[in-house]
């Protein structure tokens, strides 16, 4: 985990910056940010499909990652612009293609060591090569130069691949579900993933007709769409508030580290608060976030703050894919959570040209305050909600007493 998530950082942490250096135009910053999330979306499906059909998630991965270091030799030798935009959708493609494969494939090998409850450590182990390699390349790039950066990335993909060789395939596990030893799989495995594909689309009916699912659904694509459109562009509008590199990859350190602490944390506030007050505190933070970022107006400002962010986004995953069980059919559940989980990809896809059109037309600092009056505009929407929430509670509350003042009236009668 951590070698993997150490070489996606040099993909999606910094590519916007490099492009930006060799002279990309913020018009074609936007529209290679559009390709690159666009070419992910559709990774994460042809992978998982790939996964599902062969069952053999290591060979797709060192497929994928081979793949990933033809692109990257294509930019070192091809500076054309056109060649780099194909050469970063390609790396988009199997950068956040694969990451629901490798989460699979670790918790396959982890469950035939009997280790299946150690994946949060795992996770977080790679969170910690996030950051770490933030600053690492950022360091690189600040005082050798932009020349370093597609070399970093190379070996990044190398040290993966040489680490993905060293792992043992899972015996059991595909993606959606176990294979035993000889790679025959249950016959229960194929059911269960016909039924996934069969429920998605009676879930996406539910959601339109279940409010809760469909508040949910709304609320998390929301809170996505700005954040994503702003770490879409993170590196454009830290060299718009004045900070290169090192500034960039401090970023995304500062951001990733509070992850561990975070979904721990969530565990156990989950026991004492519902999901639907932690969404809601992720969304005051995310408030508190934006408005610091606009009043310190500096690069040292989004570094620190990303901290803010991290812990925001900890509360979210967890609080929403907790709700979504409460809320969702038990038939449902897996459905209404993937359905939840393609629209937050999906909101990538449409906040990169807007949040794009925002930043060449408006700068960066009129786009953080769009994204920050949106965020404080479904804040009062999830207060009005909750007190509906409260009103409701009393007068049932109150049926409640008036029907036992009724059922002790009639007793004292008869």
């Amino acid at each position: 985990m951590f070698a993997y998530w150490a070489a996606v950082l040099g993909i999606a942490g910094m590519y916007t910056m490099y492009i930006a250096e060799i002279g990309f135009s913020k018009e074609e910053i936007s529209f290679t940010v559009t390709m690159f999330i666009l070419s992910a979306l559709i990774g994460q499906n042809l992978f998982g499909y790939l996964a599902d059909r062969y069952s053999c998630i290591k060979k797709i991965l060192i497929f994928a990652f081979s793949i990933g270091i033809i692109g990257i030799i294509a930019l070192i030798f091809f500076n054309q612009k056109w060649f780099v935009i194909l050469s970063l959708s390609l790396l988009g493609l199997v950068v956040h293609g694969t990451v629901p494969l490798s989460e699979a494939w670790y918790i396959g090998v982890l469950r035939d060591n009997g280790d299946q409850n150690e994946f949060g450590k795992i996770r977080g182990i790679g969170s910690i090569g996030y950051g770490i390699s933030g600053i690492l390349l950022g360091l690189l790039l600040q005082y050798f130069g932009w020349s370093t950066y597609q070399w970093y990335i190379l070996i990044t993909f190398a040290i993966l691949l040489l680490v993905i060789s060293l792992i043992p395939e899972s015996k059991r596990v595909t993606l959606y579900g176990r294979k035993e030893e000889g790679g025959k799989e249950h016959t229960e495995n194929a059911e269960h993933t016909d039924n996934l594909r069969i429920s998605f689309i009676e879930a996406l009916k539910l959601t339109f007709k279940i409010k809760p699912l469909r508040s949910i659904v709304a609320t998390v694509f929301i809170y996505s769409f700005v954040l994503k459109g702003i770490y879409s562009y993170l590196g454009v509008l830290v060299s718009d508030f004045g900070g290169g590199p090192l500034s960039l990859g401090f970023a995304y350190f500062f951001d990733a580290s509070p992850e561990i602490v975070t979904f721990i944390l969530t565990s156990r506030l989950l026991s004492r608060y519902r999901s639907k007050d932690l969404i809601f505190a992720a969304f005051i933070m995310q408030i508190i976030r934006l408005l610091l970022i606009l009043v310190f107006n500096s690069p040292l400002a989004i570094i620190f703050l990303g901290t803010i962010s991290g812990f925001a986004y900890g509360l979210l995953a967890t609080a929403y894919k907790t709700y979504i069980y409460e809320v969702a059919p038990d038939k449902y559940k897996v459905s209404c959570l993937s359905l939840c989980e393609s629209m937050i990809a999906f909101s990538g896809v449409i906040s990169a040209p807007v949040f794009g059109l925002l930043i060449i037309k408006l700068g960066g600092y009129i786009s953080i305050f769009i994204g920050l009056c949106i965020y404080v505009l479904l804040t009062l929407i999830l207060v009005s909600e909750r007190r509906k929430e409260k009103l409701q509670k009393k007068k049932i509350q109150q049926k409640e007493i008036q029907q036992k003042e009724e059922w002790k009236e009639k007793e004292l009668c008869t």
